[in-house]
């Protein structure tokens, strides 16, 4: 069965892995990979995998990116995201814009493009500290 997978923020720590995992696990899958390859995102992180994917360096805030690597995607899966909450604090326009505006992008290129699955990925950070125990 053919299927394609866009991974958002591919070039990343956990996108990377995910995309090593995909090849992995379901070596006939197409993936794309569409990542800005800033402070998070690095093309070493997908060396060993680059003639098994298609990059495309871009940026999920711009709609033409998105458009253009979700062509005859089956599944979304966005890693793309500007992180650490100490950052937010000090660039929180930059964190609109990625988080907000970027996801936005994202789900209208999907509906429009009538993209089957669109899964958004998050952090452990969305819960806060905790002082005692563990949550799952």
């Amino acid at each position: 069965m053919r299927m394609k997978i866009l991974v958002t923020g591919g070039a990343g720590f956990i996108g990377s892995n995910f995309v090593h995992y995909l090849l992995r696990e379901h070596p006939t899958y197409e993936i794309v990979v569409l990542d800005k390859l800033t402070y998070a995102g690095r093309k070493e992180n997908l060396e060993d995998v680059w003639n098994k994917i298609v990059f495309i360096k871009g940026d999920i805030t711009e709609r033409e990116d998105v458009t253009k690597a979700a062509v005859d995607c089956d599944f979304i899966v966005n890693f793309a995201a500007e992180t650490h909450v100490d950052r937010s604090i000090l660039q929180a326009g930059t964190f609109v814009l990625a988080d907000v505006l970027g996801v936005y992008n994202l789900l209208e290129v999907a509906r429009e493009s009538k993209i089957r699955r669109f899964i958004q990925i998050s952090t452990d950070e969305v819960y806060g500290h905790i002082l005692k125990g563990s949550f799952k």
